[in-house]
């Protein structure tokens, strides 16, 4: 039999059970690139969020995801204002200010970039130097291994515009992520190259919460050896 003073202990200790994870703003995508990350009737979604999210959880946080444009993403984490963000390869993060704050989780997920071509219009890649004299259509912001070797680089807002574009052969060759290729309807009109590139993908932690490295990377261990990770990824890619 439960007394009262029995019940009032198991509700002190659930209340503080309930209340232990630590409220945390963290910044997301605010553009839709679909199945990676989208917005839902203002929420979050996607295969990337909903990866971070369950990481956060599992590390004791309880996060909440702000869309936030790029550019501010990238600032707000060098100056402070974010402790944490999503997703990122170290290759891709070297500015000065950044590489002083930052300590990257361990992977948790590996994303590939390919080649795509104007249906009817391909052309063999062997070497990056082979793009020296083509129009390489990009997304706006991001970096792009051997850029160096792009004759013309032409800068999209988004995946969709690229694809568009791309079909009406107003670029050579794009550069875009596999999954939302495959993903995409605009697909039909294009054709899929080799692959660009393929980098594994990390949570950035700013210096200041050392205190996070710890459990965030025993989070990411425990969702990946649990088969959390991939039933997260099954939601948008049933296939996989």
């Amino acid at each position: 039999m439960i007394t009262q003073a029995t019940a009032a202990v198991l509700f002190i200790s659930l209340s503080t059970h309930l209340t232990a994870a630590e409220q945390i703003t963290v910044p997301t995508y605010d553009q839709q690139r679909t199945p990676l990350s989208m917005l839902q009737e203002g929420k979050a979604r996607g295969i990337y969020p909903d990866l971070f999210q369950a990481i956060l959880k599992e590390a004791g946080l309880a996060p909440s995801l702000v869309p936030i444009p790029p550019l501010r993403r990238r600032v707000g984490f060098e100056n402070g204002e974010f402790e944490l963000s999503c997703c990122a390869n170290p290759a891709w993060r070297k500015r000065p200010l950044e590489q002083a704050v930052q300590i990257f989780s361990k992977p948790f997920y590996w994303s590939k970039d390919i080649f795509i071509f104007p249906s009817g219009a391909e052309f063999k890649i062997d070497k990056l130097s082979d793009l020296t004299d083509k129009r390489v259509a990009t997304i706006r912001g991001f970096d792009y291994r051997g850029a160096q070797y792009f004759g013309e680089r032409i800068n999209f807002h988004n995946e969709k515009a690229l694809m568009r574009a791309l079909a009406l052969k107003r670029a050579d060759v794009g550069i875009i992520n596999q999954e939302i290729f495959l993903s995409a309807p605009e697909k039909i009109q294009l054709s899929m190259g080799p692959v660009h590139d393929e980098a594994s993908l990390h949570i950035r932690i700013h210096r200041k919460r050392l205190d996070l490295v710890e459990p965030i990377n025993h989070a990411i261990e425990k969702i990946i050896q649990s088969g959390q990770r991939d039933k997260i990824i099954q939601r948008y890619l049933p296939n996989k």
